[in-house]
């Protein structure tokens, strides 16, 4: 064992980095902070962890023995990677929201061109067989052949849309010329992905690599087994097996008859089909709740009374006063915007409800995924005709097979056919300070098409049922954009050039 002083950053100071090896010894000397008189537990680690290599394990198995106390498994942290998991999985394991951090495998940076093998989860390992599991991968593989085809053909011509040189003439003269076409390549390449991504089925292959706390995969392990879908237990299986090495004593938990009892019940009391309501008139969008204005704006002007003790102004004015002290979007309106919320439905393509659900602070409530809704035809797409009839031809043929896997395996099975591009409808509930900081992100011209659609109309709803809050959305950007990655490419490419 190395030295005690090994252990922490410093010795000294009153702020100081655990630096013990083991993730269960960090937990358990930080909890001591709770029932410890001594000060510094940097000797009480000197004390009672320094001889025992065992003292942090012993220290949470008593805990959950004796006192039940899961605030603890908040402080030893874990991050793993889980590879090769179709995308319905991966949207089940996000909805965990809190405690757990995300990143995954992007569908706009990254081609999904064939290398000799299409990524997606083929239908034996999927349970399927006969001629269901046939029909399902070569139809899976006419979406990844087409998606090839598309990239391929769509690249070309939107070189011929919109040539180099209209952005190359006029931008920024400091940079050369090579860098300017290396943001132009990348432009192109990463809007071309955008519209074809709408071809990849559900069942495509990603990576998930998630950061947490132990409490946090307790109950993503409990959830996982919950789950009807083979996949997803066989993923709470391999998660449990490398979490019960980092901390077995907390995670043990989720197999013990408390956990066994909740699995259960997430399971029973899950009613869920692909037989969902239609959008409210038939609209993509809709706004389906929120207060009187009046009461709005009272609910928070209070908050901003009671937070800041004293303001300025009156009721009417203080949204305004609050506006002209945000100079660009990353200075995010006051906590108080939090005390007013709206509940909308949206149905967007699958694959932008993959972006969408990262923003964890909105409620969402999602039905299965299914080819009812319609699907997505992307700008690019519908304006060029052969393109076009292809793109279609190839989401038509999802609605029989997706009728074929349903009737002999459910409706949960069934998801795994679908194309990204069909529609998903969603039902959101955020708060006004969350909507301003998704539309304000989100309209930004390197977001995707429907995300900026989104985000420019909820800042128009708000502004029609509550003119007098709307103006605390100042940076929604609603402008038109070709290629528009192109600025912050080249912003890119600069710095690169500089460094």
């Amino acid at each position: 064992m190395s030295s005690t002083r090994d252990q922490f950053s410093n010795r000294n100071k009153n702020v100081f980095v655990l630096k013990m090896e083991r993730m269960i010894d960090r937990g358990a000397l930080l909890s001591r902070y709770s029932r410890t008189s001594n000060l510094d537990i940097r000797n009480l680690y000197d004390k009672e962890f320094a001889p025992n290599p065992n003292r942090g394990a012993e220290f949470y198995r008593k805990v959950f023995s004796q006192y039940g106390d899961e605030s603890i498994a908040e402080l030893v942290t874990a991050q793993i990677g889980i590879q090769n998991i179709s995308n319905i999985a991966s949207k089940f394991i996000e909805e965990s929201r809190i405690g757990l951090s995300y990143l995954e495998k992007s569908s706009r940076y990254v081609s999904y061109v064939s290398k000799g093998k299409n990524l997606y989860m083929k239908g034996e390992d999927l349970g399927f067989s006969g001629s269901i599991a046939a029909d399902y991968d070569s139809y899976c593989d006419t979406l990844f052949s087409v998606y090839s085809e598309i990239k391929m053909d769509l690249e070309k011509i939107l070189r011929e849309r919109y040539p180099m040189d209209d952005f190359l003439t006029g931008s920024d003269n400091g940079a050369e010329d090579d860098v300017l076409r290396k943001a132009y390549d990348t432009a192109l390449h990463s809007s071309v992905l955008d519209e074809v991504r709408n071809l990849l089925p559900a069942s495509t292959l990603t990576n998930v690599g998630i950061s947490g706390n132990g409490r946090a995969f307790l109950n993503l392990l409990i959830k996982l087994r919950s789950s009807s879908i083979p996949e997803l237990r066989n993923v709470s299986d391999e998660l449990y097996e490398e979490l019960s090495v980092e901390f077995p004593e907390l995670i043990n938990n989720a197999v013990n008859p408390h956990g066994m009892e909740l699995s259960r019940y997430l399971s029973e009391s899950k009613v869920r089909s692909a037989n969902v309501p239609k959008m409210p008139d038939g609209k993509i969008h809709s706004m389906i709740h929120y207060e009187n204005e009046s009461e709005a704006l009272h609910r928070i002007f209070n908050a901003r009374l009671f937070a800041s003790g004293a303001l300025y102004g009156s009721e009417n004015d203080f949204v305004s006063l609050d506006a002209s002290y945000r100079k660009n979007r990353r200075q995010k309106p006051g906590r108080w915007y939090e005390f007013t919320d709206y509940t909308f439905v949206t149905a967007m393509s699958f694959g932008s409800f993959r972006d969408f659900q990262r923003h964890r602070t909105m409620s969402i409530a999602r039905p299965l995924l299914s080819p009812f809704h319609g699907y997505y035809i992307p700008d690019e797409i519908s304006h060029s005709g052969d393109i076009l009839d292809l793109y279609s031809k190839t989401m038509e043929g999802t609605i029989p097979l997706y009728k074929a896997v349903a009737e002999k395996y459910g409706d949960e099975m069934a998801q795994y056919a679908v194309p990204f591009g069909f529609r998903y409808p969603v039902m959101v509930k955020a708060n006004l300070r969350e909507i301003c900081y998704f539309s304000e992100l989100r309209s930004t011209p390197q977001s995707h098409a429907e995300l900026r659609d989104l985000s420019v109309w909820l800042r128009n709803t708000i502004r029609d049922v509550h003119p007098g809050l709307a103006g605390i959305m100042k940076f929604v950007d609603d402008k038109h954009y070709v290629l528009g990655r192109f600025s912050s490419e080249l912003k890119k490419e600069k710095k690169l050039r500089d460094i």
